[in-house]
């Protein structure tokens, strides 16, 4: 029974840190105006065709990020002038950005 728990205990957190190494790509809203020092961009799962997965939003000129999707789902955090950060939902769940 030990190793049964242990083995399930294993298999859960392999498969979460394969779901948060999902590679996302982060596009710049060129046909936007920037108002305010604050910049449209719209971030997706790589190879994701699902619209409700695309979460789109505004990152301010100091890095503070503010995105939603369709289902309502929201991603806060800070983005550096790099391009690297680390963006929170609304569940706690934290995804790490970084350029390429």
């Amino acid at each position: 029974m030990a190793r049964l728990f242990i083995s399930f205990l294993l298999f859960m957190v392999a498969s979460t840190a394969i779901a948060q190494s999902r590679a996302w790509d982060i596009l710049r809203d060129s046909s936007s105006p920037s108002v305010g020092g604050s910049t449209d961009i719209q971030m997706r799962p790589r190879y994701d065709p699902d619209p409700t997965a695309t979460y789109r939003g505004t990152i301010d000129s100091d890095g503070s990020t503010r995105l939603r999707n369709l289902d309502g789902d929201t991603l806060r955090g800070n983005i550096d002038s790099d391009g690297s950060g680390r963006l929170r939902d609304s569940d706690g769940n934290s995804y790490r950005v970084r350029p390429r």
